[in-house]
């Protein structure tokens, strides 16, 4: 009993009651094959759950808003999980952090109600794919975004990129996921951005949902808008022949970032209510 009541003085419990939490994590995808955990190899989700285990929380499952594949970095990657002790929420941030090795990085965590889903109640995401425009390989932080050796029209692969703001049919920039979808291939993208930086450009994106590969999909067909190779009016009309072999190759992971997940302000699931309040989980 004596030692039960000091893992409940450090873990700051405060309640007998089994919560729900909502965490906000950041991580280096180099190390890891992706978010979802699998057998023989390294991933975030085994590391989370891992971190769980260490603070004596036994068998807890992280449940993520989304599967980052291999070499695929997030910072604002959310997650849910059900504890079978309650913390109070900065507490459990420390206690995770000092069990999670330096790449992975609780950012927040909240209290969630007890029905809340990271994936079912996200009501969309956003995305940057990074590229480092340069004829000399860069020698440090190659993991970090996509080298691109050539210089790239902006203005031309802007052009491009206005047409699948809105609802569309995305099949033509889909990686077929190896298993049966249940949505289709229609998703809506609110905001579409390429940002010019000092020594290359950052690809931005925010939709209600994407498909597999989707955003490295789209890169790969800009940068051939972007090298000349292709007009902008291909890349129009690779969106509506809705044929991946239509489209050019995917671009590398690295480069690819899960920025943010967003959630109404209640936390409340899609179709509750119209969800135009969003807010930072």
């Amino acid at each position: 009993m004596r030692r039960f009541a000091r893992l409940r003085a450090q873990c700051g419990l405060y309640r007998e009651v089994v919560p729900t939490y909502l965490l906000t994590i950041a991580y280096e995808g180099t190390r890891y094959h992706g978010w979802q955990r699998q057998a023989g190899q390294p991933t975030v989700q085994e590391q989370l759950e891992s971190a769980f285990d260490a603070i004596d929380c036994k068998d807890v499952h992280v449940e993520g808003a989304g599967r980052t594949d291999t070499g695929v970095h997030a910072i604002g990657q959310c997650a849910h999980a059900v504890v079978p002790r309650a913390f109070a929420t900065d507490r459990l941030r420390l206690a995770l952090n000092a069990n999670l090795p330096e790449d992975i990085a609780v950012r927040a965590v909240r209290e969630a109600p007890p029905e809340f889903h990271a994936r079912f109640h996200a009501r969309g995401k956003r995305y940057a794919y990074r590229c480092l425009v340069g004829g000399v390989r860069p020698a440090i932080g190659r993991s970090l975004y996509h080298w691109v050796r050539r210089p790239v029209d902006l203005a031309a692969m802007r052009e491009a990129a206005l047409c699948v703001r809105g609802t569309h049919d995305f099949a033509s920039f889909a990686t077929n996921p190896g298993y049966a979808r249940t949505r289709g291939t229609v998703r809506t993208l609110e905001h579409v951005h390429l940002v010019d930086r000092p020594r290359g450009f950052d690809f931005a994106v925010q939709g209600t949902g994407f498909l597999y590969n989707m955003v490295r999909n789209l890169v790969g067909s800009l940068l051939e808008v972007g090298y000349g190779n292709q007009s902008p009016g291909w890349f129009r009309e690779v969106l509506l022949a809705r044929d991946r072999t239509a489209a050019g190759p995917t671009a590398p992971p690295h480069g690819l970032y899960l920025l943010r997940v967003l959630y109404a302000r209640d936390l409340s699931p899609a179709g509750v209510e119209p969800g135009q309040d969003v807010a930072d989980a």
